[in-house]
């Protein structure tokens, strides 16, 4: 099996190569990004190419071979492209527009299947969000990384009806926290500060059940959207209080109002929107992944905030 993996040199996709090249199924891997990404030491024979490119530039035959895409690549607005990243319509640009054409690239290639990495924040979340949440449940973007995410998966499958010779899987986790996870992710989990009265339930996923989910999707080429997230859901007041005596609740307008502030001033801050899915929760079914996909996740809640402060 040939795989090729937008955003390789991203967080999660310097996860997911060391996965796939475990995989003994995946005999070559094309880790294709703007920027050079670290490749893993081959196993099992796999071959592991790195391509330096912009996926403006993507043409068909960059995917020739190909029979699973992985695409990972996505602008935040607080991530890089420096004074851009506060440019909406230019991170709508290179979310929505780019991802259409590298899909277009890959159906005109031959590839057969395309998995995208898409977000729980395409449901909200918002105070009258159910619990927990299918994947049937109608998307309601909150903020624009919400709202991207949404519309690239609409033209995903808009394009799976015109193509229906190619599969598609969706992959809808939470935060997924890790040792390369978004610096603002790695401070609030260690950290002890919390939204007051930040009751809400809400999910996180360790960064190698993410990319085992997405090797479980690639090698049994199941299609469909999947919800993942780690277990059980916990409260943003439980896990800043977790295996301590106290925390620190911030109020919520504070946060509100700090927040836009600090992401001005530096791409650490993360994306301003995701305040504002504070006061209301986003807790997930998985059922249909452990059941399809014959995933489930290996570290849960508790796991996840003790890693991380190992």
């Amino acid at each position: 099996m040939h795989v090729a993996v937008t955003g390789a040199a991203g967080r999660l996709g310097q996860v997911l190569l060391p996965a796939l090249a475990r995989a003994p199924t995946i005999e070559h891997i094309l880790a294709l990004d703007r920027a050079a990404p670290a490749l893993p030491p081959p196993e099992n024979g796999t071959v592991i190419e790195a391509r330096v490119l912009d996926l403006a530039q993507l043409q068909p035959d960059d995917l020739a071979g190909v029979d699973t895409l992985v695409h990972l690549a996505f602008q935040l607005m607080g991530g890089h492209g420096g004074r851009r990243r506060h440019d909406r319509t230019w991170v709508r640009h290179q979310n929505v527009a780019l991802s259409q054409q590298v899909f277009h690239a890959a159906v005109t290639a031959g590839v057969r299947h395309i998995v995208f990495l898409s977000s729980a924040a395409v449901y909200g979340p918002w105070p009258d969000s159910p619990q927990p949440l299918r994947e049937d449940h109608p998307t309601r973007p909150r903020f624009p990384y919400a709202e991207d995410k949404v519309a690239v998966e609409q033209a995903l499958l808009a394009l799976a009806r015109e193509h229906p010779e190619c599969q598609v899987t969706l992959l809808r986790p939470p935060a997924i926290v890790g040792p390369n996870a978004h610096p603002l992710l790695l401070q609030i989990a260690r950290g002890r500060l919390y939204p007051a009265g930040g009751e809400q339930p809400v999910q996180i996923l360790w960064e190698d059940d993410a990319a085992a989910a997405m090797v479980r999707s690639i090698t049994t080429r199941t299609a469909g959207i999947f919800n993942l997230g780690a277990e059980p859901a916990w409260s943003l007041r439980a896990m800043a209080r977790h295996q301590r005596r106290w925390g620190i609740p911030v109020p919520l307008r504070l946060i509100r109002t700090l927040h836009p502030l600090a992401w001005r001033l530096t791409a650490r801050a993360g994306d301003p929107g995701w305040v504002r899915g504070l006061d209301g929760p986003l807790v997930l079914d998985c059922t249909r992944a452990r059941e399809q996909l014959g995933w489930t996740p290996q570290v849960t809640t508790a796991g996840c905030l003790e890693r991380l402060r190992c």
